[in-house]
């Protein structure tokens, strides 16, 4: 199973990273006004209003461009926490962000706000990710963070997850093991695929981008 998803991990962010700069610029925009919509639908949904609160990574590397996103959501007002890394396969601490905050390298070289910051327990969060499948499941970097992450804050409320990736993240299938979470939505630069929780097909497709 181990070389499966290693070989999967390699393709897929090879493919990745072939992505051309205008190309990350118009994912992230897109993204920003769908992820901003969605949040604001989820939220409406749940009576959450300015309550909720949203996790969005701080993009690395080749990842899908996440700051248009956090920017669109500050500006609606919501809460918004980047994911805080101390321990490989242990849960994450989120804590809180405001554009223009500075951020610290973590233990991991990661940019993380700092722990003076509050840390609050995400309604929804967007994760990154290395591969997906239209099951709802993803392939991460091999750290077991996000799944260890979900399942710890799912044991206490209901919280969406959504995989951001491009279109050529997509697997025909992800390998599978017991502790893998599956995600509630799936975002690429051309669509937002929605999973139904009860049997993992996908439930609705939506909003394709320009």
């Amino acid at each position: 199973m181990s070389d499966v998803k290693a070989e999967l991990r390699r393709r897929s962010m090879a493919r990745r990273d072939l992505v051309t700069p205008r190309e990350a610029h118009e994912a992230a925009t897109s993204i920003a006004r769908r992820g901003a919509a969605l949040v604001e639908r989820i939220a409406r949904e749940a009576s959450l209003g300015d309550t909720l609160v949203v996790s969005v990574y701080w993009p690395i590397r080749s990842e899908l461009n996440t700051r248009p996103l956090i920017d669109a959501l500050a500006a609606e007002g919501y809460r918004v926490t980047l994911p805080v890394m101390h321990k490989v396969r242990h849960p994450l601490v989120f804590r809180a962000f405001t554009p223009g905050d500075d951020l610290v390298k973590g233990p991991f070289g990661l940019s993380e706000p700092s722990d003076d910051k509050p840390a609050y327990d995400p309604d929804i969060v967007f994760s990154p990710l290395a591969a997906f499948d239209r099951r709802g499941f993803r392939l991460g970097y091999g750290g077991g963070i996000y799944d260890a992450t979900l399942g710890e804050l799912r044991a206490a409320k209901r919280v969406v997850a959504v995989g951001l990736a491009y279109s050529c993240q997509e697997a025909d299938q992800a390998p599978v093991e017991p502790h893998d979470q599956r995600l509630d939505y799936v975002m690429t630069e051309r669509e937002t695929i929605q999973f139904s929780a009860i049997d993992a097909s996908v439930k609705a497709r939506s909003d394709a981008a320009p």
